[in-house]
Parts: structure tokens; C-alpha cells; sequence
């Protein structure tokens, strides 16, 4: 009996397994098809406002609302072109300048989309855009940082409130964020920001290859603990 059961058991595993994958397959490419196509539409509506105009000298009907998309690749054909001509340990945020650096004609706001690895997204690079999103208007956050941060802060965090949830947050901190109450933090940052200087200033020196990012970590934590502690 129970070894009928185990091959029982074995005979739905060997069956459940090529089916599940067959259905994660076709699930993927029905979003790759909703992702792309509606990528494609985008670029035959374009994308021209008043934040694009003008720019660098072109007219409106030269400015394009996105870099050459690939019907199956989206933008990741182009980007890999792109960061291929970069260092390869270059930060992703470079990406979105160097399009455009490579490309003229593209508007200072454009679409990118290089789903699977990230949800399709507006680059926006326009001052008076940003003012739009970020202050004249009210709109909620990327979901993404809620999922983000949901590890560390294992709940509600003012970073990804919408609202008057944030709103009633951000009075709460706002007495921090005070010019009268930053300028008594002067001292501790000029302290931590001379000695980092020093520690720069001996690398030069000694002329050795050494990484900013570790030295850059350790000063914001210098001056975190200082100002916290």
C-alpha cells in the first residue's frame, strides 16, 4: 500500500511539474504580449507636450517619445547597446542620461521599457515635469518601494505613505528638517566632512586605486550616528 502510494505520489509529481512550467511559460509571454504591445502603442501616439518643446533645436514632429523598440525586446536591445559602451561596473542610474546622450532628438521626458527586469517606467528630466509630479500634484508612490521596504521596516513608513497618512507624518517630522535646527547640526557635519577629506588626501598621496563608495557609506553613517546619537 504505501508503496503504491509513492508511486502514486511520484506519477502527479512527474505530471504536475512539466504542466506547471508550461503554464508559467505562457503566462509570461501573455505579459511580455500586454508589456510590448502596449509599448508599441506608445510610441504611435508619441509623446509630445509642452515640457518637450522646444528641445535642442527640433520640431515638434522630430522629437521621439522613446529610444528604437525591439517588438519582443522592448528597450533591452538598445540599453544593452548603450551599457555596453560604459564600465561594466557603472551604476544603472547612468542609463537614462546615456540614452539620451544617445540619442539627440529624444525629449527631455520619454518611455523606457525593459520589463522583465523592471516594470515599464516615464523618464521624466524636465524641471517643470518634475514640479508637476512630485509637487503640484498629489500622486502616489511607486508600489515598488513599498515592496522594497517592506523587509526592513516590516510595516508603515513615511517614504512610501500617500497622502494624509504622509501628510500627518511629515508635520510630525518637520521640526527636524527646521533651517534653525539644521544649522545646530553644522558642526558635527563639517567634523566628519574634514576628517573624510583627510582620509582622501592621504590617498592621493600615497597614489593608490581605492573605492569612494566604502569611504562615501562609512561618512553618511559618521554623520547619521553623530547627528542621531
Amino acid at each position: 500500500m504505501a508503496s503504491f502510494m509513492l508511486d502514486h505520489l511520484s506519477s502527479v509529481g512527474y505530471y504536475t511539474l512539466p504542466s506547471i512550467f508550461a503554464v508559467s511559460v505562457l503566462i509570461f509571454l501573455y505579459k511580455l504580449y500586454l508589456v510590448r504591445s502596449q509599448s508599441l502603442e506608445l510610441k504611435r501616439h508619441g509623446l509630445v507636450n509642452a515640457y518637450c518643446l522646444p528641445n535642442r533645436g527640433h520640431r515638434a514632429d522630430q522629437i521621439k517619445a522613446m529610444p528604437p523598440v525591439h517588438p519582443i525586446l522592448g528597450h533591452l536591445l538598445f540599453c544593452y547597446k548603450v551599457m555596453s559602451k560604459l564600465p561594466k561596473d557603472v551604476h544603472p542610474h547612468y542609463l537614462p542620461d546615456q540614452i539620451r546622450r544617445a540619442i539627440p532628438e529624444l525629449g527631455p521626458i520619454y518611455y523606457l521599457d525593459t520589463w522583465p527586469f523592471t516594470t515599464p517606467m516615464l523618464v521624466v528630466a524636465s524641471p517643470d515635469a518634475l514640479h508637476q509630479i512630485t509637487q503640484a500634484h498629489v500622486l502616489p508612490k511607486f508600489p515598488a518601494i513599498r515592496s522594497f521596504l517592506h523587509p526592513l521596516a516590516n510595516g508603515p513608513e513615511i517614504v512610501s505613505m500617500d497622502g494624509q497618512q504622509w501628510k500627518t507624518w511629515r508635520n510630525i517630522f518637520n521640526p527636524g528638517f527646521s533651517v534653525s535646527h539644521l544649522m545646530t547640526l553644522v558642526p558635527d557635519i563639517v567634523q566628519e566632512t574634514t576628517t573624510f577629506c583627510q582620509i582622501l588626501n592621504e590617498y592621493a598621496k600615497e597614489q593608490t586605486l581605492f573605492t569612494m563608495k566604502s569611504l562615501t557609506d562609512n561618512l553618511a553613517m559618521d554623520v547619521i550616528g553623530k547627528i542621531v546619537l
